[in-house]
């Protein structure tokens, strides 16, 4: 097996950030090399090294006192770092409470204390991670590409996952398609979003995309940055409802949600619009979807409506931002679980979100 990231730390007080750290990165979806056997007992094993010259990032964890030991010649820690600074790995020094560097340390790690590190306690660990995520080779290597020129787009949802498979499974989507299921958003922050073609963020409960101001908003600015560089951004319900705190995706819509009205059954109409630029052809002129609420604001002037109520409120709507688009669907408000438009899911809710999918301005 190939890792892209290899944790290096010393038992003794490193060992449960190693841990949280290998869970949250590999539940990403990167290859972690984690071995608490290996590097904590018996002699140095030469093998370590040949792991981590597979990997272009090393983590050194670095508790209280990590690296006293270091003057030792022996000492496998030293020989990890070592080796790390002469294959030129980006290495990553994750300082915990309570670590100051050595007055003197080898020369032949001394470089280590001037590379690039974080401070980091359990407290704020997820912003912590957000930085460590950014300063990933791994992510920023440009020469890293899909070998085949498969659609890869990302899902989230504010409710169970196996709902989302199920919904995926119905979309039927052909083999040029790779779906990835993320467990929450922050998840956005740790991919390459150029070989991203679309994001679908399934907000149905008020859900904000993260506990942290800070996250929510660089979330929203990562997002505005890839979909003015092209990609295609599909939101439902509740993401630009103005409790959400998403004001940058509220901007790129052109929309702020602040109303709403329940309608457990919405009967949704094709506008003139829709008609002339012969968009959604796979719908019908006119059909239910169990929604269970209409949402609904004021839209921008550039905003393309593509479905109404017959009253006339939008209930899927379209923007160009940048040189890529935004596309927002109704369906989705939350009770005891998702409405039925996305639970059974109802086949004019998959067709929908296809035709979402394979959508872009002529």
């Amino acid at each position: 097996m190939a890792y892209q990231i290899f944790i290096s730390y010393r038992r003794s007080g490193g060992e449960a950030m190693a841990y949280l750290l290998n869970e949250k990165l590999t539940t990403l979806g990167y290859s972690v090399f984690y071995d608490i056997e290996s590097l904590t007992y018996g002699k140095f094993n030469q093998k370590l090294l040949e792991v981590m010259d597979e990997c272009s990032d090393v983590i050194l964890i670095l508790p209280p006192n990590a690296l006293d030991r270091c003057v030792n010649e022996d000492d496998w820690l030293r020989l990890e770092i070592s080796h790390a600074i002469n294959c030129k790995k980006n290495i990553i020094p994750v300082m915990m409470k309570g670590f100051e560097w050595p007055h003197v340390l080898p020369d032949e790690i001394n470089d280590i204390r001037f590379y690039n590190g974080l401070d980091v306690s359990f407290d704020f660990f997820d912003s912590v991670l957000m930085r460590l995520i950014k300063r990933l080779y791994v992510n920023n290597n440009e020469s890293i590409k899909n070998e085949k020129s498969i659609k890869h787009i990302l899902v989230w949802g504010d409710f169970d996952n196996a709902i989302l498979e199920k919904l995926i499974y119905r979309l039927n989507l052909s083999a040029d398609y790779y779906v990835e299921l993320l467990i929450e958003p922050l998840e956005i922050l740790s991919k390459n979003l150029m070989n991203i073609d679309s994001i679908i963020l399934m907000v149905t409960d008020v859900t904000k995309l993260s506990n942290y101001a800070f996250a929510i908003n660089k979330i929203n600015q990562v997002l505005s940055d890839y979909v003015k560089e092209g990609g295609r951004l599909i939101c439902t319900h509740d993401v630009i409802y103005r409790r959400t705190r998403n004001e940058k995706l509220q901007e790129m819509y052109g929309c702020q949600i602040t109303n709403f009205l329940s309608a457990p059954e919405v009967q949704y109409v094709k506008t003139d619009f829709c008609h002339d630029e012969e968009a959604f052809a796979e719908l019908p002129e006119s059909f239910f979807l169990h929604d269970g609420e209409i949402c609904w604001g004021d839209l921008a002037p550039d905003v393309d409506v593509y479905f109404k109520t017959e009253d006339g409120i939008p209930l899927v709507f379209a923007r160009e931002y940048g040189k890529g688009v935004c596309i927002y669907m109704n369906s989705g408000d939350y009770k005891k679980h998702p409405p039925r438009s996305i639970l059974k899911p109802e086949k004019n809710f998959v067709l929908l979100l296809k035709a979402s999918i394979a959508f872009s301005y002529k």
